[in-house]
């Protein structure tokens, strides 16, 4: 299903539109529980319409670097019953788009996330303009097509919007938002290649383990919200789930496989289908520990323990052979290419939350990771690390 199929690329890379994707699949599917908390399904349930209407404004933004104002105009008349109708051409590419996003001229926004730049610049250009005309261009589809004025207004209106909107993102203290933004995320992203980096020196082999960490949904839940437009999540899943990965952590100095885990990296995210959840990396001595499906398992075990099966897993390493570009499992400190592989799954976790985040997690420590390992004593050939500047 496409649910699996997106999550599978979470320890691969990601291109701009495969990220939208992945938001929408968050957004509209869950794993279910049954008779002994055994996940069995993928369910169909509720699309969060704050993310539908995010992910159309972040659409257009993509496609706004390119664009060539105006964006709208008035095709050529045609005739119908005898009738001269007008309708609205658009640009190539942004048919589909502006259906998409025009329930965003008119939308209310949630107070249930906290907004990226683009999503704030959007409702910044909306607020320039009265109620009637953000209203009017929700309503592309019951234009009156033999009243050219009133088409004619529509595109005047689009274009004015549309110019509002690129002048803002071309804006100096836009751009200063995005570099700013874009260096939180290259600092996680430099963090993850310092410790690897660290982790390559020391040991000549190194163990990467990539498991999602989540609380269950159960069955009762899951369908009580399948049809509704209540969000299916609990105010009180972030508080939980923060208290079971502490007892997770603390724990492990008492566990003799989990001690072994020397460096780790944690991205807490929110998303409709999962609710709260950590995207996470364990590193091992490879020459010490070898399977890493088994310690996976391990882990997503001793998960369920903590949480006392309140939890759920999903472990990447089970789906390694599949990814084009693997940068999990193990990993010789000579093999570059596949550290560099790494590195690019890298950019999903360090993405900074950009477009929206859910508002519990706005003052939370989202990115952690672990204490750098002690270096190894010198000796024998200096090998060869990773830049952490030109990724």
């Amino acid at each position: 299903m496409e649910k699996i199929r997106l999550l599978d690329h979470s320890a691969g890379t990601f291109t701009f539109e495969e990220q939208l994707a992945l938001i929408h699949s968050d957004s509209s599917s869950a794993i279910v529980t049954g008779e002994g908390s055994v996940p069995h399904s993928l369910l169909r349930h509720h699309v969060d319409y704050d993310i539908e209407v995010c992910s159309s404004i972040l659409n257009v933004f993509a496609k706004c670097d390119k664009a060539q104002l105006p964006i709208a105009q008035l095709a050529n008349p045609y005739l119908f019953r005898s009738t001269q109708h007008y309708k609205v051409e658009f640009a190539s590419g942004w048919d589909i788009l502006v259906k998409m996003v025009l329930p965003a001229f008119y939308y209310q926004f949630t107070d249930r996330y906290f907004y990226g730049e683009e999503i704030k610049a959007w409702i910044s250009v909306r607020n320039q303009f009265p109620e009637k005309d953000l209203e009017f261009l929700t309503h592309l589809s019951s234009l009156d097509s033999t009243n050219q004025k009133s088409v004619k207004k529509y595109i005047d209106l689009f274009n004015m919007f549309m110019e509002r909107l690129v002048q803002h993102i071309q804006s100096a203290s836009f751009k200063k938002k995005i570099r700013d933004r874009n260096t939180i995320k290259k600092n996680n992203k430099k963090a993850c290649v310092e410790l690897q980096n660290h982790l390559i020196a020391k040991f000549a082999k190194v163990l990467v383990v990539r498991i999602d960490f989540s609380l269950r949904r159960d069955m009762e839940t899951i369908l009580k919200h399948s049809s509704s437009m209540a969000p299916p999540y609990s105010r009180h899943d972030l508080t939980a789930l923060k208290s079971f990965m502490t007892k997770f952590k603390n724990n492990w100095r008492n566990n003799t496989l989990l001690n072994a885990i020397e460096g780790y990296i944690f991205q807490y995210e929110y998303s409709q289908a999962t609710g709260f959840h950590v995207h996470s990396y364990f590193f091992f001595d490879g020459s010490k520990h070898q399977q890493d499906i088994s310690i996976a398992q391990y882990i997503s075990d001793y998960w369920q323990k903590i949480t006392k099966n309140q939890g759920s897993c999903f472990i990447c390493n089970m789906k390694k052979d599949q990814y084009r570009y693997c940068g999990i499992g193990m990993i010789h400190y000579s093999d570059l290419k596949k550290q560099s592989f790494l590195i690019k799954t890298f950019d999903y976790i360090c993405k900074a939350d950009q477009f929206f985040i859910f508002s519990e997690l706005k003052n939370f420590k989202r990115f952690q990771r672990s204490q750098l390992p002690t270096p190894k004593a010198k000796s024998g050939r200096t090998r060869t690390l990773h830049s952490t500047q030109s990724h």
